[in-house]
Protein backbone atom coordinates (compact mmCIF):
# COMPACT_ATOMS: atom_id res chain seq x y z
CA UNK A 1 0.00 0.00 0.00
CA UNK A 2 1.15 3.26 -0.93
CA UNK A 3 1.98 5.83 2.16
CA UNK A 4 0.95 9.30 1.93
CA UNK A 5 2.99 12.41 0.88
CA UNK A 6 0.71 15.59 1.30
CA UNK A 7 -3.05 16.83 1.79
CA UNK A 8 -5.30 19.47 -0.02
CA UNK A 9 -8.57 19.74 -1.45
CA UNK A 10 -10.53 19.00 -4.66
CA UNK A 11 -13.08 20.81 -5.73
CA UNK A 12 -15.09 19.39 -8.88
CA UNK A 13 -18.76 19.29 -9.86
CA UNK A 14 -20.13 21.03 -6.96
CA UNK A 15 -18.59 18.70 -4.53
CA UNK A 16 -15.37 19.47 -1.99
CA UNK A 17 -13.14 16.17 -1.39
CA UNK A 18 -10.34 16.58 1.88
CA UNK A 19 -7.88 14.52 -0.14
CA UNK A 20 -4.53 12.85 1.26
CA UNK A 21 -2.32 12.71 -1.21
CA UNK A 22 -0.58 9.19 -2.02
CA UNK A 23 1.19 9.67 -5.73
CA UNK A 24 1.52 12.30 -8.21
CA UNK A 25 2.64 10.69 -11.59
CA UNK A 26 4.84 12.52 -13.55
CA UNK A 27 5.92 9.40 -15.95
CA UNK A 28 9.78 9.47 -15.89
CA UNK A 29 12.17 7.16 -16.98
CA UNK A 30 11.65 5.14 -13.83
CA UNK A 31 7.84 4.84 -14.52
CA UNK A 32 7.80 0.76 -15.09
CA UNK A 33 9.11 0.26 -11.19
CA UNK A 34 5.48 1.74 -10.75
CA UNK A 35 3.45 0.54 -13.88
CA UNK A 36 3.11 -2.37 -15.66
CA UNK A 37 1.66 -2.66 -19.25
CA UNK A 38 -0.36 -5.79 -20.36
CA UNK A 39 -1.67 -6.51 -23.97
CA UNK A 40 0.28 -5.64 -27.63
CA UNK A 41 0.06 -1.86 -28.09
CA UNK A 42 3.02 0.33 -28.40
CA UNK A 43 3.16 2.08 -25.04
CA UNK A 44 5.92 5.39 -24.66
CA UNK A 45 6.55 8.15 -23.01
CA UNK A 46 7.58 11.56 -24.03
CA UNK A 47 7.58 14.89 -22.39
CA UNK A 48 5.35 13.22 -18.91
CA UNK A 49 2.63 11.73 -20.84
CA UNK A 50 1.97 8.35 -21.39
CA UNK A 51 0.93 7.15 -25.18
CA UNK A 52 -0.58 4.24 -26.30
CA UNK A 53 -0.57 3.08 -30.19
CA UNK A 54 -3.42 0.81 -29.83
CA UNK A 55 -4.15 1.22 -33.87
CA UNK A 56 -0.76 0.03 -34.85
CA UNK A 57 -0.85 -0.94 -38.65
CA UNK A 58 -4.43 0.35 -38.96
CA UNK A 59 -5.58 -2.68 -36.60
CA UNK A 60 -6.94 -2.96 -32.93
CA UNK A 61 -4.67 -3.56 -30.48
CA UNK A 62 -5.49 -2.91 -26.85
CA UNK A 63 -3.15 -2.03 -23.63
CA UNK A 64 -4.16 -1.97 -19.59
CA UNK A 65 -1.69 -0.35 -17.77
CA UNK A 66 -1.99 -1.51 -13.86
CA UNK A 67 -0.34 0.60 -11.33
CA UNK A 68 1.63 -1.85 -9.65
CA UNK A 69 0.56 -0.63 -5.55
CA UNK A 70 -2.21 -1.82 -3.42
CA UNK A 71 -4.84 1.45 -3.48
CA UNK A 72 -7.23 1.71 -0.62
CA UNK A 73 -11.06 2.62 -0.72
CA UNK A 74 -11.95 5.78 -0.08
CA UNK A 75 -10.18 6.67 -2.97
CA UNK A 76 -10.06 10.01 -5.58
CA UNK A 77 -8.47 9.23 -8.89
CA UNK A 78 -7.77 11.79 -11.51
CA UNK A 79 -6.00 12.65 -14.87
CA UNK A 80 -6.08 14.08 -18.17
CA UNK A 81 -6.42 12.06 -21.20
CA UNK A 82 -6.48 13.18 -24.43
CA UNK A 83 -7.67 10.81 -28.13
CA UNK A 84 -4.96 11.45 -30.99
CA UNK A 85 -5.57 10.72 -34.43
CA UNK A 86 -6.11 9.37 -36.80
CA UNK A 87 -9.96 8.62 -36.66
CA UNK A 88 -10.18 5.82 -39.13
CA UNK A 89 -10.60 3.47 -36.97
CA UNK A 90 -10.21 5.09 -33.56
CA UNK A 91 -12.48 3.50 -31.19
CA UNK A 92 -11.60 6.82 -28.73
CA UNK A 93 -11.61 4.62 -26.42
CA UNK A 94 -10.38 6.08 -22.47
CA UNK A 95 -11.42 3.13 -19.85
CA UNK A 96 -10.51 2.74 -15.82
CA UNK A 97 -10.35 -0.57 -13.68
CA UNK A 98 -10.90 0.16 -10.00
CA UNK A 99 -10.61 -1.92 -6.71
CA UNK A 100 -8.91 -5.30 -8.81
CA UNK A 101 -7.75 -7.96 -7.14
CA UNK A 102 -7.97 -12.13 -7.95
CA UNK A 103 -10.88 -13.85 -7.33
CA UNK A 104 -10.06 -15.56 -4.06
CA UNK A 105 -8.90 -11.71 -2.74
CA UNK A 106 -5.17 -12.13 -3.02
CA UNK A 107 -3.45 -9.44 -4.98
CA UNK A 108 -3.55 -8.54 -8.04
CA UNK A 109 -1.41 -10.94 -10.28
CA UNK A 110 0.14 -9.00 -13.27
CA UNK A 111 0.65 -10.57 -16.87
CA UNK A 112 -2.79 -11.36 -18.50
CA UNK A 113 -2.40 -11.00 -22.05
CA UNK A 114 -4.64 -7.81 -22.14
CA UNK A 115 -7.52 -9.73 -23.74
CA UNK A 116 -11.24 -7.78 -22.37
CA UNK A 117 -12.75 -11.32 -20.98
CA UNK A 118 -9.52 -11.48 -19.14
CA UNK A 119 -10.81 -8.96 -16.31
CA UNK A 120 -14.53 -10.08 -16.60
CA UNK A 121 -13.44 -13.01 -14.40
CA UNK A 122 -11.87 -11.52 -11.29
CA UNK A 123 -13.28 -8.81 -9.05
CA UNK A 124 -13.59 -4.83 -10.17
CA UNK A 125 -15.51 -2.27 -10.90
CA UNK A 126 -15.37 -0.98 -15.32
CA UNK A 127 -15.99 2.62 -16.38
CA UNK A 128 -16.09 2.78 -20.03
CA UNK A 129 -16.17 6.31 -21.94
CA UNK A 130 -15.97 5.54 -25.83
CA UNK A 131 -17.21 7.18 -28.82
CA UNK A 132 -14.88 7.80 -32.34
CA UNK A 133 -15.71 5.41 -34.96
CA UNK A 134 -18.53 3.38 -33.33
CA UNK A 135 -21.78 4.49 -31.20
CA UNK A 136 -20.39 6.76 -27.75
CA UNK A 137 -21.45 5.82 -24.17
CA UNK A 138 -20.04 5.37 -20.69
CA UNK A 139 -20.57 2.81 -17.82
CA UNK A 140 -19.99 1.70 -15.10
CA UNK A 141 -20.02 -2.12 -15.00
CA UNK A 142 -18.70 -4.66 -11.87
CA UNK A 143 -16.77 -8.15 -11.99
CA UNK A 144 -16.85 -10.88 -12.14
CA UNK A 145 -19.90 -10.81 -14.37
CA UNK A 146 -19.39 -7.67 -16.09
CA UNK A 147 -22.59 -6.48 -14.59
CA UNK A 148 -24.03 -3.00 -15.30
CA UNK A 149 -24.54 -0.74 -12.67
CA UNK A 150 -25.28 2.72 -14.68
CA UNK A 151 -24.62 4.24 -18.23
CA UNK A 152 -25.02 7.69 -19.68
CA UNK A 153 -25.40 8.49 -23.50
CA UNK A 154 -22.25 10.41 -23.69
CA UNK A 155 -19.29 9.86 -26.09
CA UNK A 156 -15.62 10.62 -26.76
CA UNK A 157 -14.08 12.01 -30.03
CA UNK A 158 -10.79 11.98 -31.30
CA UNK A 159 -8.70 15.24 -31.00
CA UNK A 160 -10.29 15.93 -27.62
CA UNK A 161 -8.91 16.29 -23.96
CA UNK A 162 -10.38 15.33 -21.02
CA UNK A 163 -10.01 15.86 -17.26
CA UNK A 164 -11.67 12.58 -15.40
CA UNK A 165 -12.35 12.38 -11.98
CA UNK A 166 -13.39 8.94 -10.11
CA UNK A 167 -14.11 9.18 -6.27
CA UNK A 168 -14.76 5.48 -4.72
CA UNK A 169 -16.22 5.05 -0.98
CA UNK A 170 -18.00 2.01 0.11
CA UNK A 171 -18.78 0.91 -3.07
CA UNK A 172 -19.78 5.03 -3.52
CA UNK A 173 -18.67 5.65 -7.08
CA UNK A 174 -18.66 8.76 -8.91
CA UNK A 175 -17.22 9.99 -12.20
CA UNK A 176 -16.85 13.61 -13.69
CA UNK A 177 -15.60 14.43 -16.86
CA UNK A 178 -14.07 17.81 -17.41
CA UNK A 179 -16.08 18.94 -14.52
CA UNK A 180 -19.26 17.82 -14.58
CA UNK A 181 -20.52 14.68 -12.59
CA UNK A 182 -21.96 11.65 -15.22
CA UNK A 183 -22.21 8.79 -12.47
CA UNK A 184 -22.92 8.18 -9.14
CA UNK A 185 -23.39 4.71 -8.23
CA UNK A 186 -23.78 2.84 -4.87
CA UNK A 187 -23.12 -0.66 -5.36
CA UNK A 188 -24.78 -2.54 -2.29
CA UNK A 189 -22.47 -5.24 -2.28
CA UNK A 190 -18.99 -3.15 -2.05
CA UNK A 191 -15.78 -4.09 -3.00
CA UNK A 192 -12.58 -3.44 -1.15
CA UNK A 193 -9.54 -1.58 -2.29
CA UNK A 194 -6.91 -2.99 -4.80
CA UNK A 195 -5.39 -2.26 -7.61
CA UNK A 196 -6.11 0.40 -10.59
CA UNK A 197 -5.27 0.55 -14.50
CA UNK A 198 -5.20 2.41 -17.15
CA UNK A 199 -7.04 0.53 -20.37
CA UNK A 200 -7.41 1.20 -23.98
CA UNK A 201 -8.60 -0.59 -27.45
CA UNK A 202 -8.41 0.36 -30.87
CA UNK A 203 -7.12 3.72 -29.79
CA UNK A 204 -4.48 6.17 -30.24
CA UNK A 205 -3.94 8.31 -26.38
CA UNK A 206 -1.81 9.85 -23.71
CA UNK A 207 -2.05 10.10 -20.21
CA UNK A 208 -0.81 12.66 -17.93
CA UNK A 209 -1.19 14.05 -14.30
CA UNK A 210 -2.47 11.05 -12.99
CA UNK A 211 -3.11 11.29 -9.26
CA UNK A 212 -4.52 8.97 -6.62
CA UNK A 213 -5.49 10.43 -2.69
CA UNK A 214 -6.97 9.04 -0.06
CA UNK A 215 -10.42 10.45 0.61
CA UNK A 216 -11.31 12.27 4.23
CA UNK A 217 -8.29 14.10 4.84
CA UNK A 218 -8.10 16.65 7.81
CA UNK A 219 -7.10 20.40 6.28
CA UNK A 220 -4.69 22.59 8.16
Amino acid sequence: MVSPCFSGTVKVGGDTYNVEWLHKEAFGKDWTSRWAVEGDSEVTIKDGKLYVNALKDGKAHSATIWYKSELPDGLLIRFRARVLPPKENNAANLNVFIHARELDGSPLKLGRTGAYSEYHKIPNYIITLTGGNQPGWSRVRRDPGFNMLHEVDIRSEVGKEYDIVVTIEKGHLRYYQNGREYHDVQDPDPLPGGWFALRTWSTNTHWEKVEFGRIGAEQP
